[in-house]
């Protein structure tokens, strides 16, 4: 028999329901919490977190203020270039990024690596790098790798008054030439922006374009003329060549006005690739001194005339070309007897001028000198410009005084002697020198010597030209031209005075109305020393030109060449062709016209000729009418009388 009535199974259920409540009551309840937590409690921290990652703070720049030429020719620009950084904490693969940065900028991946471990947020890799390199590494699409746009100078003339120009830092900050004189003016502004990104980290939004204009830096325009500047450099360029110095400098000014029309260094420099010429970036008109020598003699003359010591007629005895001063001698090239002062300065006569120098004596002459400005900058706003080297007069001996009579013994610039045969140019009045254009500003001068007194010292440089002088060879024929040539020894590093020179030539073009002042000087020339014939050929081929361009000289109709050299003749007339653009892309034909006219066309298109040989018209060219414009801005003009 079997028991019956086993409890039925206990339905669990219910509890099942209740604990599976219970769980998602409190999953829920930890989730209400987190929440909470999230919103609330660390809600504004992850705010800023977001904003941070959608919204930066970027600093917006303007672009450096350009540089151009008294007639609007660009000198300096900035352009936009790209540059790499790296934000370290962004990385994802580090030994990737070296390598791939590494291959594409050519830089070792060693390097780049290190700077990825760097715990700094913020590491340049390299500063305005090239579109093509920018190119590749925004196609790589690195993470933590960013290109950052920033201003890079540019000169479109190249070596055009390259070492007047100066150049900029990496930072664009000018630190040569008038690109550091001028920074403050030059230089850009900024400002800080919120911008908003995406995701990728790209920009949804940015300043408008006008607001980034308003940063730009201010232009600054130079007295320069691109063509003045172009005659001047070919013209030094093979002064120094052809008398196989170490270095020259050329300086022509408007003697109406003081501007600075020219303003010549040699060797040339190019600020483009400042790396590649370490050196030559020197401003040598504005910081070297050296001794004149004979070209001093007309600014001591004037003095002595200023002073009633002497006349232009005033005879002194010349000593048959050997002087003794205290012990010390003087020598000419020449044996002379008697000169009269004009002669003095026609033949230039160191015994002559040291007997002036001396009747003057060194109060006075020190005191003219420091009139005209020697002593002490010219002003110009140039970094380093040299106040030259004058003692006091109470300090010199009388061998002193003889040798500064007639330019030995004391330092000066290239500038301060501008300064000084432009005060005898415009009558006696000195103005200063000026570099900035402003047309507007009023022309002012310092009264230093009398009308008369100037008027005689230029006589006397005419017939230094004109004449049986030391300056023929810088004769145009049917121009008046004025001038003073300049052989001085320099000094030796172990005393005394060695064998090496300065040569130089200042020239006044034209002598009865003046109004250009040409000035040049070749260091250390070692195919011989004398400046009325290694460098007044030169100066007199920029006069030449000058004078052409403005109209004051007939431009060449003479199929005949000049009897001599120094004196070119425009008599006939000759066919000239006109300059037909082939197309857009071609050059013209510059053949047969004048060289003013084709350094017009050249210089528009951004190029900068070397010119050849002698004259006026462009004989031929390089490259040929109807040939493509040189993509590496290279082009050669040959001159001549007349073409073909």
């Amino acid at each position: 028999m079997t028991k019956s009535g086993n409890k039925p199974p206990k339905d669990r259920s219910r509890g099942k329901i209740i604990f599976a409540g219970v769980v998602f009551g409190l999953a829920l309840l930890g989730l209400w919490a987190r929440a909470y937590f999230v919103q609330v409690v660390k809600g504004p921290e992850y705010a800023r977190m977001a904003n941070r990652q959608y919204w930066a703070s970027e600093t917006v720049s303007g672009k450096r203020g350009e540089i151009f030429d008294r007639n609007g020719l660009l000198l300096a620009k900035s352009i936009t270039t790209q540059s790499v950084s790296v934000r370290p904490h962004e990385v994802i693969d580090p030994w990737t990024v070296s390598q791939r940065l590494g291959r594409i900028l050519g830089i070792n991946p060693r390097n780049i690596s290190r700077m990825l471990g760097d715990k700094k947020r913020f590491v340049w890799v390299a500063r305005k790098i090239s579109d093509a390199q920018a190119t590749a590494i925004r196609e790589e699409m690195l993470p933590g790798v960013h290109l950052e746009a920033e201003h890079s100078r540019q000169y479109p003339q190249g070596h055009m008054a390259g070492q007047l120009l100066g150049f900029v830092n990496v930072d664009g900050q000018g630190i040569e030439g008038v690109e550091k004189s001028f920074n403050e003016l030059l230089a850009p502004s900024s400002a800080k922006y919120t911008v908003q990104k995406d995701a990728a980290g790209n920009r949804l939004s940015s300043p408008e374009a006008g607001d980034r204009t308003s940063f730009d830096g201010q232009n600054l325009r130079l007295t320069i003329d691109s063509q003045v500047q172009l005659a001047t450099e070919e013209a030094l360029a093979r002064s120094v060549m052809n008398a196989k110095a170490k270095y020259g400098m050329g300086l022509v000014v408007d003697v109406t006005t003081g501007e600075i029309l020219g303003w010549a260094n040699y060797p040339l420099f190019n600020p483009n690739s400042v790396k590649k010429t370490s050196g030559e970036w020197k401003n040598r008109l504005a910081v070297d001194i050296f001794e004149p020598g004979s070209t001093m003699k007309p600014i001591m003359v004037a003095a002595a005339l200023q002073e009633k010591v002497c006349t232009p007629l005033t005879e002194f005895y010349c000593e048959n070309g050997k002087w003794q001063v205290a012990g010390r001698r003087i020598k000419d090239t020449h044996k002379y007897e008697k000169l009269s002062v004009n002669k003095i300065i026609r033949y230039s006569s160191n015994i002559g001028a040291a007997k002036i120098g001396l009747a003057l004596g060194a109060a006075k002459y020190s005191h003219h000198l420091e009139e005209i400005g020697f002593s002490r900058p010219v002003g110009l706003p140039l970094p380093g410009e040299s106040a030259g080297l004058l003692r006091p007069a109470r300090q010199w001996t009388q061998v002193d005084l003889a040798n500064m009579a007639f330019g030995q013994g004391l330092g000066v610039t290239m500038l301060q002697m501008a300064e000084a045969y432009l005060c005898i140019a415009n009558q006696g009045v000195r103005l200063p020198l000026r570099l900035v254009y402003e047309p507007e500003r009023p022309v002012e001068g310092k009264r230093v010597f009398d009308p008369d007194v100037a008027a005689k010292v230029m006589a006397m440089l005419e017939e230094v030209v004109q004449e049986d002088g030391t300056g023929t060879r810088s004769r145009i024929e049917g121009v008046r031209v004025a001038g003073k040539t300049g052989t001085a020894q320099k000094a030796s590093p172990t005393g005394g005075y060695g064998r090496d020179y300065v040569a130089s030539f200042f020239a006044i073009f034209p002598a009865d109305k003046p109004r250009y002042l040409v000035c040049m000087m070749v260091d250390e020339p070692q195919a011989g020393h004398y400046g009325g014939v290694l460098v007044a050929p030169e100066v007199r081929n920029v006069g030449v030109q000058l004078l052409t361009s403005t109209g004051m000289l007939a431009e060449p109709t003479d199929t005949k060449h000049a009897s001599q050299p120094a004196a070119e003749r425009f008599t006939a007339s000759v066919h000239r062709e006109d300059a037909i653009p082939v197309d857009q892309d071609s050059m013209p034909n510059l053949q047969g016209i004048t060289v003013r006219k084709a350094l017009e066309m050249l210089v528009a298109h951004g190029i900068v000729p070397t010119v050849s040989g002698q004259g006026v018209l462009v004989d031929k060219q390089k490259p040929l009418p109807g040939e493509k414009w040189p993509s590496d801005k290279k082009c050669q003009l040959w001159l001549g009388h007349q073409p073909g």
